[in-house]
């Protein structure tokens, strides 16, 4: 297992028209904000499942939260057995006949469900959940008393709580402990004044998109990647992904594509094949240079100080909803970039689609679509 410390894997930034908290803790290793190699974000991830599973070797299901967390709770969740069942919370919508909701307080979206089919049918003896950051533990709260109350069979269930980063205060872990909730983090942060610290940040918001072009091509592949907002096992999210990371290396094999630098983009809760795939070519290619980050729906302040994590942002529109705003951070020069999505959307493809073509031209040459 790496170890890591506060200065790898926390950077303040400031948050935009959010009056529940003026900042957010950044982590550049993350693959979500920040361009960043793929396979260290695999290791950071996979060390958290490592110390996970020490203090939950019973645990028979993993669920990340959206969404930031998905992709380091989906590979956290490979240093579990592979019978375990692994999925994601959402803010999308949902269709099962187990759906439970609950409150991110202080998110820019505030609303989440999980598809809980898996706990309906089960008995699990013990659960683990995994954020990229807990502070006060309030998240984690709602949410375990929402299932408790929907399950009444998980009322002696023990809930392990997983984080890149914890800076919660000990009389709340106690509390919670006597709850059957305990904490496991790879790095524990002494809380302190972020707000005044972001308060007097300057900040100006990301640029709207005002370059359009539809100058990129489909890659279509005959892999996809699992729905990992339903539970899967363990075993079939790995053996799929590592098919379709396969099926993206051959693609750009054949397309003389293995060169310079690449990207592979994410988009909102879809992380985990972008950070997999990259990392695939990246230990293929060695002199390549990979990277990966996603676009997000948070509203950061740019800044151009030094150490800041935002340098540049863009405006676009969601890949998955109309209406939705979407953000990009931190856009590089590239020779080539592929979007990886998990929507089906054409229409809302596309319009996302060509404005991202308009952001990365003309310092890219080439810009493909990958529907996992």
């Amino acid at each position: 297992m790496e170890r890591y410390t506060e200065q790898d894997v926390l950077q303040l930034a400031k948050r935009i028209n959010n009056t529940k908290r003026s900042y957010l803790l950044v982590d550049p290793l993350q693959g979500k904000h920040v361009p960043v190699s793929p396979d260290k974000t695999y290791r950071l991830a996979y060390s958290l499942g490592e110390i996970l599973y020490k203090n939950a070797k019973n645990a028979e299901i993993v669920i990340g939260f959206a969404e930031t967390a998905t992709a380091i709770a989906a590979v956290a969740s490979l240093a579990f057995p592979e019978n375990v069942r692994y999925l994601h919370t959402t803010r999308e919508k949902l269709t099962s006949a187990h759906i439970v909701s609950f409150l991110e307080e202080h998110s820019h979206a505030v609303d989440q469900q999980i598809d809980c089919t898996v706990i309906a049918e089960s008995n699990p003896q013990t659960i683990v959940m995994i954020d990229d950051e807990i502070s006060t533990g309030r998240t984690i709260e709602n949410i375990v008393t929402q299932l408790r109350i929907r399950f009444p069979h998980l009322q002696k269930t023990r809930f392990v709580i997983g984080s890149v980063i914890n800076r919660m205060k000990d009389e709340i872990r106690e509390r919670m402990r006597l709850e059957n909730i305990e904490f496991v983090s790879l790095v524990s942060v002494a809380d302190r004044d972020f707000e005044a610290a972001a308060k007097a940040m300057e900040v100006f918001s990301a640029k709207k998109c005002t370059s359009f072009s539809s100058d990129y091509q489909e890659i279509m592949l005959s892999a996809s990647v699992p729905d990992l907002r339903k539970a899967v096992s363990v075993k079939e999210w790995k053996d799929r992904m590592s098919v379709f990371s396969k099926a993206v290396f051959d693609a750009f094999k054949e397309r003389d594509l293995l060169h310079g630098r690449l990207l592979f983009l994410g988009t909102e809760e879809c992380m985990t094949p972008a950070i997999l795939a990259g990392r695939f070519i990246e230990n293929e290619c060695r002199d390549t240079a990979v990277f990966t980050h996603a676009a997000t729906r948070s509203p950061i302040g740019i800044s151009t100080a030094e150490h800041y994590p935002c340098q540049n942002g863009f405006r676009i529109h969601s890949f998955y909803e109309a209406e939705r705003v979407n953000y990009l951070y931190n856009i590089q020069d590239y020779d080539t970039v592929a979007v990886i999505t998990d929507n089906r959307d054409r229409q809302q493809t596309e319009k996302a689609m060509t404005e991202l073509c308009g952001i990365f031209r003309p310092h890219c040459k080439n810009i493909f679509l990958i529907r996992g």
